[in-house]
């Protein structure tokens, strides 16, 4: 479903991302975990390329992208395969809640206006906004912002999801909603990829976890393995002192 071979990321002289290599099957929910500057966020944002990779090839599918010789429209149609959420939510602040659903539908997809509008409706009505469909992002909480940047994302029924610590943004008590509407997705069978730093959510909610530092790949695993019985000393350590925390 999606492969990742060698992928490497330099920032100038900075090697970010040292040869990642990650095979993930259809319906997997996989987590990136790791301490901060880890390469996990740059790792995510390779996928569909809204970074682009130094080298190495990302597969979604049938579609094969090599960032050697990637073209715009290898790129374009990598992206229609993945939906992205984000840290910051990235909703169009002069558009109202229904209209930032719509607008990839009808602006990417080219889909009609009615038939846009019918999808969003549902898609809203499945993380609980049907009741603000006509508010402003200046007008939500940070955790009905998130949920419409999730709505937003699932709007254009892609290959797989990618969230980039969706809930750091976030207040306390706004958490728990968005990490429901991430599970009531998970529970549909879509695969997907999520770097966060909520440990116990990744525990519940993945099939597999992914311990990233210094821009490579620690230790993978399943979500038990991983928690229960990791092999890594540097892994153990981690999710000790991070469990402790959290």
């Amino acid at each position: 479903m999606i492969k990742l071979e060698n992928i490497h990321k330099y920032y100038d002289s900075q090697h970010v991302l040292k040869g990642i290599n990650v095979n993930v099957n259809k319906g997997e929910v996989v987590s990136i975990l790791g301490p901060s500057g880890s390469g996990k966020s740059t790792l995510l944002r390779c996928i569909n390329f809204l970074e682009e990779p130094t080298s190495g090839i990302v597969e979604i599918s049938d579609k094969r992208v090599d960032a050697s010789s990637a073209s715009k429209a290898d790129i374009f149609s990598l992206r229609t395969s993945t939906g992205m959420v984000f840290q910051q939510y990235n909703l169009f602040k002069n558009l109202t809640v229904l209209q930032n659903v719509m607008i990839g539908l009808t602006n990417v997809k080219h889909i009609k206006k009615d038939e846009a509008k019918k999808t969003s409706l549902e898609i809203l009505e499945k993380v609980g906004l049907t009741n603000r469909l006509n508010h402003y992002p200046a007008q939500l909480s940070g955790g009905q912002q998130q949920r419409v940047g999730i709505a937003r994302a699932l709007a254009l029924n892609p290959e797989v999801l990618l969230f980039d610590e969706p809930t750091s943004s976030l207040d306390p008590e706004l958490v728990d909603e968005v990490l429901a509407t991430i599970r009531a997705v998970a529970d549909t069978g879509k695969t997907m990829f999520i770097v966060t730093h909520e440990l116990n959510f990744a525990r519940e909610i993945s099939d597999r976890v992914v311990f990233m530092e210094d821009g490579i790949i620690v230790e993978e695993g399943t979500a038990e393995q991983m928690f229960n019985h990791p092999k890594m000393e540097r892994t153990k350590q981690f999710l000790s002192k991070a469990t402790r925390n959290n």
